[in-house]
């Protein structure tokens, strides 16, 4: 994932926002991380601040032309960081 300058580094020494926590412990257990990744890394892809339209999803068919649109915007770093899978879905059930 594309960071901006010395990001990494405040991560790395424990500056991240209180939110990033709350945020994995939200969706994190639907995300697969690459190996190695670090709990900085992981801080950093759930930070708030990265959220909205900074992150956007697309058909892969599409990959090409969304990437275009944005260059033409001058979002010269727009990239891709990663695909959704299907997963079986889990079944939840209660009894009274």
């Amino acid at each position: 994932m594309p960071l901006l300058s010395d990001v990494q580094a405040f991560a790395d020494l424990g500056v991240i926002t209180g939110a990033s926590g709350r945020n994995w412990l939200s969706y994190g257990n639907d995300v697969k991380l690459p190996a190695g990744f670090t709990q900085a890394q992981q801080a950093l892809l759930s930070d708030p601040q990265t959220s909205g339209g900074l992150l956007v999803s697309c058909n892969p068919a599409s990959v090409d032309a969304v990437l275009e649109i944005f260059k033409k915007h001058q979002f010269m770093n727009a990239s891709v960081i990663g695909h959704i899978t299907a997963q079986a879905a889990h079944l939840l059930t209660t009894s009274n």
